[in-house]
């Protein structure tokens, strides 16, 4: 299995009325290709620097997950089909990331002076 970070831009309509469904659509969409969601995270609700369809805003999704080599073919495919989901961006990821444990607080920040 690799490591793979993913970027959503989702229908800002679904993604501001109901942000759980959203998730759990793409978590659905990545699993249906054999993966493992790892994190999500929101990252910021911006205009479009041009309209894409009849879309003129969108919220940004990243996500981690586990996935074996052949399904990332299959989870773009879902992507391309799927209504809420208006672009995607897939890359492999050489390092995993640090991920926060799920439930638990982050960790004391360190401070330089």
């Amino acid at each position: 299995m690799r490591t793979y970070e993913a970027m959503f831009l989702i229908d800002n309509n679904v993604a501001s009325n109901d942000w759980d469904g959203a998730v759990k659509r793409v978590q659905e969409v990545i699993q249906k290709g054999g993966a493992k969601v790892l994190s999500t995270e929101k990252w910021a609700e911006r205009k479009l620097a041009y309209k894409i369809g009849p879309h003129k805003r969108g919220t940004y999704m990243l996500v981690y997950f586990e996935a074996p080599m052949g399904s990332i073919v299959s989870i773009r495919r879902e992507c391309q089909l799927s209504e809420i989901i208006v672009r995607n961006l897939i890359l492999k990821v050489e390092k995993k990331p640090e991920l926060p444990v799920v439930g638990q607080p982050p960790g004391p920040l360190a401070v330089t002076t």
